[in-house]
């Protein structure tokens, strides 16, 4: 799921025009919600409608769809331009990134999930996992009626509900697909005046899967193993046709740590990278207990010379580790953190100038495809 910002209505609403606030009002609300006489949108109407008691079953609806809104508009502003481009939509210029979603939300609903699922890629709060899945990529009608048929299938056996949608996005290098699925139901106890009463509902989980058709790579944003392994079954059969694809020993040889470890890994960087530190590492030592060891400082290496005798990068495994890059962009010195857990999972496409840091990551061998 998406890390989610924080939400201020008075903020949001302040941005949006009265007239598409008025026009959502009407068109969202569950039948029978009364609207006051002459029903003018502003912040303050808005935040009295809001705190109403008597409003609170539509006011669980609204907060979901102005905490998307507000996601995009607070972290992913360019995706809202992208949307507007691809869909060959007209702007104005200098007109708020809030205004422009709401446009999005009430007129073009296939424009405003497009942004949407460019924004879960970039900044759902689980990493990316990169799969190797060469070959003949189609994605047809009846490709997408097979996957969408074996996930539905898979998560109504996990008792997660047979509620499922597929969004494909096509594109010239890449086609990402948002997944949206259910999850177990969950049963709360709430005050409704003077009586306890009970609800059950079941939460709504989106996934993210992007192929990239260039380098035959699967990426996969999802929570669970179990349901990413599953995600590349179905990819492999039903729209790669090739299920032996998901079976194959090199699928998830993507990324490696070995480099930091015999010492071929150059920490000196290049001509945009300035200075490279190791903040963090996990280890997994040799023995008969095969213990595990955390490192965390500001200096990982530096710490291992100078504060913890009889360990070193080159003992046992390296499991996981941390990187704090220091760039130089436009004459501005910027830092990125990139964490890589080999062999396929790894936060760096939600990073800023990941492709100056992907290609150093391939060129020192951490980094394979």
């Amino acid at each position: 799921m998406p890390r989610h910002r924080g939400l201020t209505l008075h903020k949001l609403v302040s941005a949006i025009d009265p007239e598409l606030l008025e026009r959502y009002f009407k068109e969202k609300l569950p039948k029978g919600t009364k609207l006051p006489p002459r029903f003018t949108m502003s912040p303050g109407t808005f935040e009295d409608f809001m705190t109403d008691a008597r409003n609170a079953e539509a006011k669980a609806l609204l907060l979901e769809d102005f905490q998307k809104i507000n996601d995009i508009c607070e972290k992913a502003k360019n995706h809202i331009v992208k949307a507007y481009r691809q869909f060959q939509i007209k702007w104005k210029e200098g007109e708020a990134p809030e205004n422009m979603a709401m446009k999005l939300f009430l007129d073009h609903k296939e424009a405003f999930d497009y942004a949407y699922t460019w924004f879960c890629y970039y900044h759902t709060s689980s990493s990316l996992s990169s799969h190797i899945l060469p070959g003949n990529f189609k994605l047809t009608k009846d490709t997408l009626d097979a996957f969408l048929k074996e996930t539905k299938e898979w998560f109504e056996q996990l008792a997660k509900g047979n509620e499922c949608i597929i969004t494909p996005y096509n594109e010239k290098d890449s086609t990402v697909i948002l997944v949206k699925h259910g999850s177990y139901v969950r049963t709360v106890a709430y005050w409704k005046e003077d009586k306890i009463e009970i609800a059950s509902f079941r939460p709504a989980n989106e996934d993210i899967l992007l192929y990239d058709k260039t380098d035959g790579i699967l990426r996969i944003k999802t929570s669970l193993h179990k349901d990413r392994e599953q995600y590349i079954e179905s990819f492999s059969r039903c729209i790669m046709g090739d299920e032996a694809l998901a079976a194959s020993g090199n699928r998830d040889k993507t990324y490696t740590l070995k480099p930091l470890q015999d010492g071929s890994f150059d920490w000196s960087g290049n001509k945009h990278i300035s200075e490279i530190i190791l903040t963090e590492v996990t280890l997994r030592l040799m023995g008969k207990t095969r213990p595990v060891v955390i490192i965390s400082s500001g200096d990982v290496r530096k710490s291992l010379q100078e504060n913890i005798g009889g360990i070193n990068l080159g003992n046992g495994e390296l499991t996981y580790a941390r990187f704090r890059f220091v760039l130089k962009v436009d004459g501005r010195k910027r830092k990125v953190s990139v964490a890589i857990t080999p062999p396929v999972k790894t936060d760096l496409a939600q990073k800023r100038h990941s492709d100056i840091i992907s290609d150093y990551l391939k060129e020192q061998g951490v980094k394979l495809v």
